[in-house]
């Protein structure tokens, strides 16, 4: 969500909006992440002493029921044979293990089925025993909420995700594979001699897995499962690790062959398609079409490497499998997101950041060919970015030069380009001011329609730009926080310009209580909250509807993970942590047009009766009748209050979502 300030020359505004308007029409469209829960009230994580705790990603997903494996999406068990001899002392270990992935399992199963996962209070730092939990703000409940706010109209979301990070990887005797925890049935049997029967314990844990990132297709392979053990049997032996390596590569047709499981079993992420797929088959047609996006998985600089591969895999697995639940669910996939830029035209030694984007979308073309792994998916594939309204055919500055031949690169291979936009300091402070968006979103003078005139002349001119799909992938106004264009703003050491917003605030920092003093929280909220973040949105799906393109508001839903409570962020200041977009007052908290109540907490019971409140230091009032509540309990909410989410999707003329 970075702008870049550029002049930006205007094209004819009566053939801009001619071509625009030639393409579908545009529907409601939403970013998209699912880490919605809110910070825990007290700094008492059990893995991070002193810290605050935010819900791990992976507790959104649903349909995990270990102790029903029928009825449960992923299916893992462990089992452990641990022998002793007459003395007590450990002789041998064996492990089995199993892991099996059920896409039909939950067909035609309810919000219920779909929230079920497992959860580990702490007494102080002794973990309890693994509970079952039915989750308030499952992936399929955040989806199901949101379609019903729009009232029967089609929804289309972009994400950024498909469940996998570049950290879930691990080598293991010299080869690289994708690591998840799964929650697991496990079994330990204890073998001592001259017992009748052994002594079995049995317990639901995290377990690590590991799956081939390279290939598409695997089989069933038990034997590699590796069991690490320290010390001499019958001595001191001792149990090490049990790497629960249960496929081997194959290839699409071979006898056995199935989708690697590893595809499925990520973040909440990898299960937004299948979700969307389910609530789209029970509704009998498409209310959500999903545009999947493939995080940034660079590797030393790069994005050519396997891990981004497997993201891509991972993402055309899931479009495959939720298409196949219902058409069309999943019609497009995203490569990255604002890596594609300008880069010094000094920096050498390796393919700049769109070449390698470039190079990605052509392996996940590639993948939907005939002899492909993919072949009869059919969804779109391109990239979204934030500063290709900087491309410049005839700039003598290198650095655009060389970003302007690597963007015609990407075009001729992509199919579509999405384009990140925000207000200018200007706009907002206009804004403030007037209380309404025209300078921003006037037909002919706004500073977006100057934009995206200049941005589709460009591409347009393009070979092969003509027939590119161009889209806004973000546009929103935070309801509260310190945003990056708030005037003045600065990431750096520097001093921020005099008489700015931003100094102003800067002067308010209390250092001795780690806080911004009210009236430094005051600047800030003059410029960003509810009324013109209302006013924003409106503005902005009218300048949707008139155009014809294609946006996508920032964002569904509040992610209060991006305004961590635990400072200094790393690397900065305790001041420079308080005046960030990502510290405790930042407004990348606060973008969404919904937020959910429920505050994390590892300790304690949830149920003795005390009010939770959210750790981080900035909430919204809640509407009357909803109060914060228990991570898994909580409720969703309207954040705009005078924002019809309903009537503004319904505005939208019933076309085929783009």
């Amino acid at each position: 969500m970075r702008q870049v300030a550029r002049a930006l020359g205007v094209a004819a505004a009566g053939l801009w909006l001619a071509n625009t308007l030639a393409s579908e029409g545009p529907i409601m469209g939403l970013a998209y992440q699912p880490y919605v829960g809110q910070w825990s009230q007290r700094p008492d994580n059990p893995y991070a002493p002193g810290n605050y705790y935010i819900p791990a990603f992976n507790t959104y997903s649903g349909g995990i029921d270990p102790k029903h494996p029928e009825g449960s999406l992923v299916a893992a068990s462990q089992k452990l044979r641990l022998t002793f001899d007459t003395e007590g002392r450990l002789t041998d270990v064996t492990a089995q293990g199993a892991l099996n992935f059920n896409p039909n399992a939950l067909r035609n199963a309810g919000a219920k089925a779909w929230s079920r996962t497992y959860f580990r209070s702490f007494e102080g730092r002794q973990p309890g025993a693994a509970q079952p939990v039915d989750h308030q703000g499952s992936v399929f409940r955040q989806l199901s909420y949101l379609v019903s706010q729009a009232g029967g109209a089609p929804l289309t979301l972009t994400t950024y995700g498909t469940g996998f990070q570049a950290g879930y990887w691990q080598t293991l005797e010299g080869l690289e594979y994708a690591v998840f925890p799964i929650w697991t049935a496990k079994e330990v049997a204890f073998i001592n001699p001259g017992d009748a029967d052994s002594t079995q314990t049995q317990s639901i844990e995290q377990i690590l897995f590991y799956f081939p990132p390279t290939s598409a297709y695997v089989r069933p392979d038990p034997a590699l499962i590796r069991v690490e053990t320290r010390g001499q049997p019958g001595r001191d032996l001792e149990l090490g690790a049990v790497d629960q390596r249960l496929f081997s590569p194959s290839q699409k047709g071979t006898p056995g062959a199935l989708l690697n499981p590893g595809f499925f079993v990520g973040d909440a992420n990898a299960q937004i398609a299948l979700a969307a797929a389910e609530i789209n088959a029970q509704a009998g047609e498409r209310l959500l079409s999903i545009k999947l996006g493939v995080d940034n998985l660079a590797v030393a600089g790069s994005l050519v490497n396997d891990r981004m591969r497997f993201g891509i895999l991972s993402a055309l697995a899931q479009a495959q499998l939720a298409n196949a639940r219902f058409p069309n669910t999943v019609t497009h996939l995203i490569v990255s997101n604002e890596y594609a830029r300008i880069v010094s035209a000094e920096v050498t030694g390796q393919p700049t950041p769109t070449q390698q984007t470039t190079e990605m979308v052509r392996f996940a073309k590639a993948q939907m060919e005939p002899e492909g792994d993919f072949a009869g998916v059919k969804i779109k594939v391109g990239v979204r970015g934030n500063q290709f309204v900087a491309i410049a055919p005839t700039t003598g500055d290198p650095a655009i030069r060389q970003f302007t031949q690597d963007v015609a690169k990407l075009v001729s291979v992509a199919d579509f380009l999405m384009e990140n936009r925000y207000p200018s300091p200007e706009a907002v402070e206009s804004a403030r001011q007037s209380g309404h968006w025209k300078v921003y979103f006037d037909p002919m003078n706004g500073e977006l329609s100057k934009q995206w005139r200049a941005l589709e002349a460009s591409i347009r001119a393009l070979p092969g730009g003509g027939d590119i799909d161009l889209m806004i992938g973000e546009i929103g106004h935070p309801t509260n926080g310190i945003s990056f264009n708030l005037a003045g703003y600065r990431k750096d050491n520097i001093e921020p310009k005099p008489g700015t917003a931003f100094a102003q605030i800067a002067a308010t920092v209390d250092l001795e209580r780690a806080r911004i003093a009210p009236e430094g929280i005051r600047i800030f909220q003059r410029d960003f909250n509810d009324t013109l973040a209302t006013a924003f949105v409106h503005e902005a799906l009218d300048w949707s509807r008139r155009t014809g393109v294609q946006l996508h508001l920032f964002e569904a839903f509040d992610e209060p993970h991006k305004a961590s409570p635990n400072l200094p962020l790393p690397g900065l200041s305790m001041k420079q942590s308080l005046l960030n977009q990502s510290g405790s007052y930042g407004a990348e908290a606060y973008f969404g047009l919904f937020g959910y109540t429920g505050v994390a907490a590892f300790q304690g019971d949830p149920e003795t009766g005390v009010q939770p409140r959210p750790g981080g230091l900035m909430t919204d009032t809640l509407p009357p009748g909803v109060r914060w509540a228990s991570q898994f309990k909580g409720t969703f909410y309207a954040k705009l209050p005078d924002l019809d989410f309903a009537g503004a999707a319904h505005a939208f003329k019933a076309v085929t979502p783009p």
